[in-house]
């Protein structure tokens, strides 16, 4: 007889083949209700110790209804489409996969940012219409000799200044949860927000969508940006304001912009930055390889084991809640736990 519930809630992947074969080999009884009528799917989540989900927006109505619930498992990087408040005044753990894409979002991020600073997208469209100019009518400036700006200075951010550590270009780096003897071993000079503005040629964006990180690139923030500048989002759509960014694109502050997230997801088809010819768009790809899906399905099973088994997860979004089950003490926070529990004792949390 199963000892725990796990249940997958919205996910759309085409096989769950790996979790339910971790789950199930942990004494686990596992169901996909993906393709079950949204009512029915939660009807069978309502006695689940683990929920995991991926776009299904977990409001507080529907935390209510996971009464055994111990842990909702997010399948990604952010948990910004879980109610945290409500999970943690109902005592439930939110998890989530913070490494398993790290690889994949830094080298998206430089991969956009050379797609704008090469010109790339306009020089294909250019050819595949049949068009040849010797003499490109943008100009186009090399990279060495310029200073990106990391926006945020966690594990992707930190990703990206390795692998553009021997460019020729002055890293720079904002965030006021990360160690500074990390940012110098990596050859960074950490600076407030408003001066990583001013000097960057290029700004990528690298943090979580919280209510301070919302909008933070807004139409104040981007008039300190310096004029010509190409700004980078591989993070969330939110942390861009949509309107300020058009602005600033089309009176020639920034040069162009690399985008993988957006505001609303899928981008509108009437969106304008589907036809602005100084954007390079992704659809939220940045996070996908073969590699590291496999990883995070495994990682989200392998965590709902540990929480049906009684353990605690490795990775939770809320760790103030391990105050109110009374297990704080138990927990031993990893690398990315770090800059939530700086954030906790800021907001006077813990």
């Amino acid at each position: 007889m199963a000892t725990f519930k796990v249940v997958l809630l919205e996910h759309g992947y085409p096989t769950t083949r790996i979790e339910q074969d971790i789950v199930t080999a942990a004494g686990g009884e596992f169901l996909d209700a993906d393709g079950l009528p949204r009512e029915e799917a939660l009807r069978c989540s309502e006695d689940a110790d683990a929920i995991a989900v991926r776009w299904l927006k977990v409001t507080p109505d529907l935390i209510q209804r996971f009464r055994r619930c111990k842990i909702i498992l997010r399948y990604g990087v952010g948990t910004d489409n879980v109610d945290a408040p409500a999970a943690t005044a109902a005592g439930i753990l939110i998890g989530h996969v913070p490494f398993y894409c790290t690889e994949d979002v830094a080298t998206h991020a430089i991969a956009l940012l050379l797609g704008c600073v090469r010109d790339l997208v306009p020089t294909h469209r250019k050819l595949a219409g049949g068009g040849w100019d010797v003499n490109p009518p943008d100009k186009i400036w090399r990279l060495s000799g310029r200073t990106l700006g990391l926006v945020g200075f966690g594990q992707i951010g930190q990703a990206v200044a390795h692998r553009l550590s021997g460019w020729g270009l002055t890293l720079l780096a904002t965030d006021p949860f990360v160690e500074p003897e990390r940012a110098q071993a990596l050859g960074v000079r950490l600076v407030e927000l408003e001066t990583l503005l001013r000097v960057s040629d290029y700004v990528s964006l690298h943090v979580p969508l919280l209510p301070e990180t919302r909008h933070l690139i807004n139409a104040s923030t981007l008039a300190l940006v310096k004029p010509g500048a190409i700004l980078i989002n591989t993070a969330r759509g939110p942390v861009v304001d949509p309107n300020a960014l058009l602005a600033a694109l089309n009176d020639g502050r920034l040069a162009s912009a690399g985008l993988d997230v957006f505001e609303e997801e899928p981008l509108s088809p009437d969106s304008p930055l589907r036809r602005h010819p100084r954007v390079v768009l992704t659809d939220h790809a940045a996070w996908y390889s073969e590699d590291s899906l496999a990883e995070l399905k495994r990682t989200v099973a392998a965590e709902a084991v540990r929480v049906g088994t009684g353990q605690l997860p490795l990775a939770i979004a809320n760790p103030e809640v391990l105050h109110r089950l009374g297990r704080f003490a138990e927990w031993t926070p990893n690398e990315t736990a770090r800059w939530q529990l700086k954030r906790l004792k800021k907001l006077g949390l813990t």
